[in-house]
């Protein structure tokens, strides 16, 4: 293979590993993402429990 046969070559693959480690990267992100709303979520259902909690304390 000539060399810059191999220098195409290796920018076609260098594109391809690029890209799949930007999706794997993206993958990871959205992830994360998805974790801290579920946290959140978690986190907002518990104070609203305690708040129904301490109002139904107040009314008894």
């Amino acid at each position: 293979m000539n060399s810059r046969a191999h220098e195409l070559a290796e920018t076609e693959l260098d594109q391809v590993c690029g890209g799949e480690l930007y999706m794997i990267r993206l993958q990871s992100l959205l992830s994360q993402r998805q974790m801290a709303i579920q946290l959140t979520t978690n986190m907002l259902r518990a104070m609203n429990e305690s708040t129904r909690t301490i109002a139904g304390n107040i009314g008894k």
